[in-house]
């Protein structure tokens, strides 16, 4: 199962290295339209001095302006688009800092969007540079720990062709975009981190049956390095029926993300499972465990089955029917012959019964009285021919 779950996890690395293949091979057509590189302008208040993004102390209540610089290579004027996003974990284990309203976690209080603002569209003037300001308002309420997300830039352009390639039916748009993080602190201790176990569920990734175990950090800290052993099994059967071990994952603050484990293209049964999950960071040394059981039902099978691609045929049911089938065939086949046996044997019963009775009937006749009249006379042929002798003197 292991060398097989291995075979699966490569095989999506190549498909995924040919997809990021395919995709970059558009990106030279936009880039040429929009040459576009970014910096970040350190302000006083930067605690890693040397670091190209933003990691600020900041105080409660307080106001800033952060300077932020484009620059346009081009020799036509551009438009990009600036946008700012809380972080989240991403499934494959990177901070993304794309807005995505299924990503957002109960336990973010603050989340930077909240906080910073600026402008939305800016031009760049051909061969030329423009800086914007980007605004914080630190809450009045102290928080704790890290508060990150990032100032993402995207050519305008791109996205409204993206707009339109979307409407007809594929979609290549945001396709180089530039993400310059922002992390805030108060205070330079941070809380310890912590991992949940929030649900686990069936799902699908690509088209593909996949197991999905939501995570959850419910801290306002990073944890880096994190891996992963998970495994699902049926309940009260202990073998795995698919796992999967991956590494490396980087966890945003406050966060919560999936951990899929492939169905390796086979289909969804409904009942009752068990996922268990080892989890370590490399970076502190803690360790969690987790155990949750889940139901996939009949009709949550049936769907996601009709929706995946390649998936492998069950024949096993196919099995089942032909030889309840084949058995029914045979069964009904012992009743008919048994059924006839027996009328066999019943006529024949009757026949030797016929023949008994007839047999009986003649000897019955054979012991009758005879009333032949000649039979009854007496035999007078030696007495008459002595009573018919003269005896003479």
């Amino acid at each position: 199962m292991r060398v097989q779950n291995q075979r699966t996890h490569l095989k999506w690395q190549v498909l995924s290295f040919l997809s990021l293949i395919f995709l970059l091979s558009f990106s030279p057509v936009y880039g040429a339209e929009v040459p576009i590189s970014v910096k970040a302008i350190l302000p006083d208040n930067q605690i890693a001095k040397d670091a190209g993004y933003y990691d600020l102390k900041v105080k409660p209540g307080e106001k800033q302006e952060l300077s932020f610089q484009l620059y346009n290579q081009g020799e036509q004027d551009a438009t990009v688009n600036i946008d700012i996003n809380p972080a989240y974990t991403g499934d494959g284990g990177s901070f993304v800092y794309t807005e995505d309203e299924t990503n957002k976690d109960s336990s973010l209080k603050f989340p930077l969007s909240s906080i910073a603002t600026s402008e939305q569209t800016v031009s760049i003037p051909a061969k030329g540079t423009t800086t914007t300001k980007v605004k914080l308002e630190i809450p009045e309420e102290p928080f704790e720990g890290l508060i990150l997300g990032a100032i993402r830039v995207t050519s305008a352009e791109t996205k409204e062709q993206g707009t339109e390639e979307t409407k007809q039916g594929f979609n290549i748009s945001n396709n180089f975009a530039y993400s310059v993080a922002i992390q805030l602190r108060e205070s330079d201790e941070l809380p310890k981190s912590d991992l949940v176990l929030k649900k686990v569920f069936a799902s699908q990734v690509a088209g593909r049956n996949t197991v999905k175990i939501n995570v959850q950090n419910p801290t306002p800290t990073i944890i880096d390095k994190v891996s992963y052993e998970a495994s699902v099994s049926k309940k009260g059967d202990s073998t795995p029926l698919h796992e999967t071990k991956v590494k490396g994952y980087r966890v945003a603050p406050n966060t919560n993300y999936n951990i899929p484990i492939s169905w390796e293209n086979q289909p969804f049964a409904a009942g009752t499972y068990l996922a268990k999950v080892k989890a370590k960071s490399e970076e502190t040394g803690q360790e969690w465990t987790f155990d949750q059981e889940f139901v996939i039902s009949a009709k949550e099978a049936k769907e996601l089955n009709e929706q995946a691609v390649d998936l492998e045929k069950d024949y096993l049911i196919y099995v089942i029917i032909g030889a309840a089938a084949f058995l029914l065939v045979v069964i009904i086949l012992i009743i008919v012959l048994v059924i006839l046996s027996k009328k066999k044997k019943k006529r024949k019963e009757a026949a030797r019964r016929a023949r008994q009775k007839k047999r009986k009937k003649g000897k019955e006749h054979d012991k009758r009285p005879t009333t032949d009249k000649r039979k009854q006379r007496p035999a007078t042929g030696g007495t008459s021919a002595k009573s018919g002798r003269v005896k003479r003197k």
